[in-house]
Parts: structure tokens; C-alpha cells; sequence
């Protein structure tokens, strides 16, 4: 009896989230993720989809360039919130649907304002990018709650960190000549930096999901 009430229960739990989600498939009531990225992929091929990551995609755009120094001290790492519309499509659509939205305000970037890395920052961030939204992404995808949410934000954004941190002390410091006394303060900077942005990024996307999400699916 027990087991009947369990079933019935993830079963109504799913049915309200594929009403939530305006999914397109019939999932049974705990999916592989197989099935569930089949079904991101199935939206993929609506009109309303495309529109709805273009939206995403040219808003990354616009907060990448809306940057901002926040120490005194690194005045060259500038701060934005370009990520928050990759993580949004990630909870919205799927993990993939992220890294879409990252690759094209990475690759929109490119051809609006150039690079001063050599392609190698760029990259970094592409590649950083796109674990921090795929990963939130898949976390949320097989559990659609407030504990889903949260622990896929913090998964990604210690990943986030942890990329980032490589790239910096084997790439970008070795590229720009930085004096060798130097690098250890500089990576300290570097990562404080970038728990701050991830923290921040990643508290907004909790907070406004909901929100947004709803507003998308009213068209």
C-alpha cells in the first residue's frame, strides 16, 4: 500500500513538472537521463525554443559587456553576470541548452569586441563556461527542487574555480609574463575573484528563476 501511495506521488510530482516545463514528451515518473535529454533535445526543434535561447544568448551578450572591477588591487579582473542567462537555460531546457547560450555569447564576444588573450582567456572562459552550466544543468534536470538547484550550483561553481585556476597558472599567467614572485598573490586574487562571481552569479539565478521561467512560458 505504502509502495502504491510512493508511486503515485512521483508520478504526480513529474506530471507537475512537465506541466511546469511545457515538456513535449511522456516521461515516466523517474527517467533515465537519457530520456530526459532526449526530450530537451525534441525541444529543440520548436520555434518558441529558439526564440527563447536567442533571448538568452543576446542577453549574456549584453551583461558580458557590462564589466566591473571590484579590487582595487586586480583592476584588469572585471566583474559580470554573462553566465546567469546559460545557467537559466540550463534549468529551463537542459544542460545543453546552457552550453548553447555559452558558446554564442563567447562566440558573439569574439566578433564584437576581439580578444586581448591570443584566444587563450577565451577559451578559459569557454571551456569554464561550459561546465558551469552543464553541470548545474544535469544536477537539476534529475531533481527538480530547491535541493537540486542548490547543489548543482555549488558542484558548478567549485568547478568553475577549479578550471579556472588551471588556466590561469599553466596559461594565462605564463602568457602574460607575469614576474614569478608575483603569480602566488595573483592566483589568491584569481580565485577569490572567482568564488565571488560564481557566489553571486549563482545566488541570482536561484532567486530569479522561478520568476523568469514562469514569464517564459507564457509564450
Amino acid at each position: 500500500m505504502c509502495n502504491d501511495t510512493n508511486q503515485q506521488q512521483d508520478l504526480q510530482q513529474t506530471q507537475q513538472q512537465q506541466s511546469t516545463n511545457k515538456c513535449p514528451c511522456k516521461l515516466p515518473a523517474k527517467p533515465t537521463f537519457r530520456q530526459l535529454w532526449g526530450c530537451e533535445f525534441k525541444q529543440m526543434k520548436s520555434i518558441s525554443y529558439l526564440a527563447k535561447i536567442s533571448m538568452l544568448s543576446a542577453l549574456a551578450v549584453i551583461l558580458l559587456m557590462l564589466e566591473f572591477p571590484i579590487f582595487p588591487a586586480t583592476p584588469h579582473l572585471k566583474m559580470n553576470f554573462s553566465d546567469l542567462p546559460a545557467l537559466l537555460a540550463s534549468f529551463m531546457f537542459g544542460p545543453f541548452s546552457g552550453v548553447i547560450v555559452n558558446g554564442a555569447k563567447i562566440g558573439i564576444g569574439l566578433l564584437i569586441r576581439g580578444t586581448s588573450t591570443a584566444y587563450v582567456g577565451d577559451l578559459s572562459n569557454l571551456i569554464s563556461g561550459t561546465v558551469y552550466a552543464f553541470v548545474a544543468g544535469a544536477v537539476y534536470l534529475y531533481n527538480k527542487n530547491k535541493k537540486g538547484a542548490i547543489v548543482g550550483l555549488a558542484i558548478s561553481s567549485v568547478l568553475f574555480c577549479g578550471i579556472m585556476w588551471i588556466c590561469n597558472q599553466y596559461f594565462l599567467l605564463p602568457m602574460f609574463k607575469v614576474p614569478e614572485q608575483a603569480v602566488p598573490a595573483m592566483m589568491w586574487w584569481t580565485l577569490l575573484f572567482n568564488v565571488i562571481k560564481t557566489l553571486a552569479t549563482a545566488i541570482i539565478t536561484f532567486v530569479v528563476y522561478k520568476s523568469i521561467h514562469r514569464l517564459f512560458n507564457r509564450f
